[in-house]
């Protein structure tokens, strides 16, 4: 079933205990999710979510990559069915696919054989609309997010920013009560991104649709301050809520004001703090035990294309500034520093990116010289020490893929062991460490032998 195409209820609903007060549009308590993975252990993506939903505010949620932003948005709408908590949905539990939403995606999600005006009348027509109304109501959504003259065009025919006005008209021609946004703007070019949130603010400001409250996914922190009255930031491993920002700047909001700026700042901050800890608080008595480090998702050539940047602006930078000047957001670019933190060529203070001596010392060196210091550095993480370890002790100095991702899923139950042991081996192969053959699945103490891969 299309999730942009179904009908909801216009009426506002009140609890019959207190039949002045409007019930949460979306009312999420204790959500948890985990997922069943291919070694049949269990990977929780979500803990304990609890937040509302309300009538007349855009609530956004930020948060790093894979801590499951795009998961509470399809348990919302049904997509997805939360393994323990509850969601009501206008006082009532959520069964099925949730009725008072759509969604608008961010890879548009058109029908390439269909045009503009079919694409959004399917829904209506799947509902058995009359062909009256239809007409009607598509005529009006077309009109409402600037598409007109364009109703025969097929996508193929339009550019990124109107493929997503056909989004939009295709998600409201239903009237939803609650419209979601999974990352709407992130597939588009700067300028045409800022347009589009411009007229998607505008359209809520002036009541020109019939959506009661919007959900919004982003990584993109200014998007999040411009349009949101509430701003949930989560952490990951697993996803859970840290913080809730109430933005009570008024519209328009100037992205350039001081107001403005100091919320971005703020919201930075706890993101930052969440994945570059500055430091331990002082009351938390800290045993020094071995821990296992979990690998961020960052390539080495990202790593190194950091060094770089960091070697060109002389030595320190902003994290904000690294974000900007390479184009990744927020989310990818705080993965990248993490994981040059963890092989001890950053430090992190504040929201500060500085070089560590060893780190000078590997922009400075050449290729085999760079191999050499990874591989050196890999020796001292833990996860590589039991990797390696499992390596040694293995017939020929090999095993297969599954043995591995078995010891990973047993030692971070919280992450992906894929994830973990591609890292891994795209890291070790760098340093010549440990290797992978593809064809036979098995994973290798790269000692100098051949692989037939």
């Amino acid at each position: 079933m299309d999730i942009t195409a179904i009908p909801v209820a216009h009426e506002t609903k009140t609890t019959p205990q207190n039949p002045g007060e409007r019930v949460p549009i979306v009312e999420m308590r204790d959500v948890t999710k985990t997922f069943l993975l291919p070694s049949g252990k269990e990977l929780t993506i979500l803990e304990k979510i609890s937040f509302d939903i309300r009538e007349g505010e855009i609530l956004a949620v930020l948060g790093p990559s894979g801590c499951g932003k795009s998961t509470i948005m399809r348990i919302i709408t049904g997509l997805l069915t939360p393994t323990s908590g509850t969601v009501r949905i206008f006082g009532e539990p959520l069964t099925g696919i949730n009725p008072d939403t759509a969604i608008v995606f961010q890879n548009f999600a058109l029908y390439p054989w269909l045009s503009v005006y079919d694409n959004i009348a399917i829904g209506l027509q799947s509902l058995n609309v009359p062909p009256q109304e239809i007409k009607q109501r598509v005529t009006k959504a077309i009109d409402t997010v600037g598409l007109e003259g364009f109703e025969e065009a097929y996508p193929k025919e339009l550019s990124g920013g109107m493929k997503q006005r056909v989004g939009f008209a295709r998600a409201i021609v239903v009237d939803p009560a609650l419209l979601c946004l999974d990352e709407p703007f992130s597939a588009l070019d700067v300028l045409t991104a800022e347009n589009l949130t411009q007229e998607v603010l505008n359209l809520w400001v002036d009541h020109k649709t019939n959506v009661k409250s919007m959900f919004l996914v982003t990584h993109n922190i200014e998007e999040a301050v411009f349009l949101a009255n509430r701003i949930i930031v989560l952490g990951a491993n697993p996803g859970h809520i840290r913080y809730t920002v109430n933005n009570d700047l008024a519209y328009p909001r100037i992205p350039r004001s001081p107001d403005f700026e100091k919320l971005v700042e703020h919201i930075h901050s706890i993101i930052t703090n969440a994945i570059l800890p500055d430091e331990v608080p002082s009351e938390i008595s800290v045993v020094r035990t071995p821990r296992i480090e979990a690998l961020p998702q960052a390539q080495i050539g990202e790593v190194i294309g950091l060094l770089e940047l960091l070697h060109d602006e002389g030595g320190s930078a902003d994290v904000f500034d690294i974000a900007e000047k390479t184009g990744k957001e927020f989310g990818v670019t705080l993965t990248v520093v993490k994981a040059a933190e963890l092989l001890d060529f950053v430090d992190t203070p504040k929201q500060q990116v500085v070089f560590t001596e060893l780190g000078k010392k590997f922009i400075d060196a050449d290729v085999n010289e760079r191999k050499k210091i990874v591989n050196q550095q890999l020796r001292t993480l833990r996860i590589f020490l039991i990797l390696t370890g499992m390596l040694q002790n293995a017939p020929e100095y090999t095993l297969e893929e599954d043995v591995l991702l078995e010891e990973l899923a047993l030692l971070l139950p919280n992450e992906n062991p894929e994830h973990l042991l591609n890292t891994a081996i795209q890291w070790g192969r760098y340093a010549e460490l440990i290797g992978y053959n593809a064809d036979m699945h098995n994973v290798y103490l790269d000692i100098g032998q051949e692989s037939n891969n």
